[in-house]
């Protein structure tokens, strides 16, 4: 007779690290002023691939945020409140370190990280890898814009929804697409942090000044 399987998580080999373990999966915490980023990451095929990213403000360190403005709130809690704060792999060692020159105000370029792309149509990988590296710190484009980068002019509302999507937010930037055209471009949609968020990375970087409307 079968034995019934275990609900308990497994702890996986290559990371000693039970309490983020999750069958396949590990979480890690990186922070660095107001940002919080927590790695996704899936073991497949005998390989770690970044899932997603899930990211928000951190309320501790609101007060050493590099240009706290009027009304600025949390809108997005963390949604994993227990998960220690820090890298635990490699590339979230990389991220980290690319975090905190980031909030710095220094222009980075993110570590070229080990993508989950599986299951995403061949026009929504397109789009994000063209706004990734297409689109760089301090530079913004619109979703018509993104649309004729990723070579499929015409679609910006099919842009507009992948970016509303984006599993890995900041590394692949879709704070930096903006709705509207020519006079007429005005920040749009951030998903659940909303546009205070995308307003405060887009003055970190100087892609936008205060005049921009939303």
């Amino acid at each position: 007779m079968p034995q019934p399987r275990s609900a308990t998580p497994r702890r996986r080999a290559a990371l000693d690290i039970p309490d983020t373990a999750l069958f396949d999966e590990v979480r890690e915490r990186l922070v660095a002023g107001p940002l919080s980023l927590i790695l996704h990451w899936r073991a497949q095929h005998g390989k770690d691939r970044l899932r997603e990213i899930t990211m928000g403000w951190d309320g501790a360190a609101l007060a050493s945020a590099p240009a706290v403005r009027d009304g600025w709130t949390n809108p997005r809690p963390d949604a994993w409140p227990g998960l220690p704060a820090g890298p635990v792999t490699e590339h979230g060692r990389a991220v980290q370190a690319a975090l905190a020159d980031y909030v710095a105000g220094k222009p980075v370029r993110w570590p070229d990280l080990p993508l989950l792309l599986d299951g995403l149509t061949p026009f929504t990988r397109d789009v994000l890898l063209a706004l990734r590296d297409k689109v760089g710190h301090g530079q913004f484009t619109t979703y018509a814009g993104l649309a004729a980068l990723a070579g499929r002019p015409g679609a910006a509302r099919g842009v507009g929804q992948i970016m509303a999507r984006n599993p890995w937010p900041l590394v692949i930037p879709c704070h930096r697409v903006l709705g509207g055209s020519g006079r007429n471009i005005r920040l749009h949609g951030f998903g659940a942090s909303g546009l205070p968020m995308k307003r405060w990375l887009l003055l970190l970087e100087g892609a936008i000044d205060d005049t921009m409307k939303d």
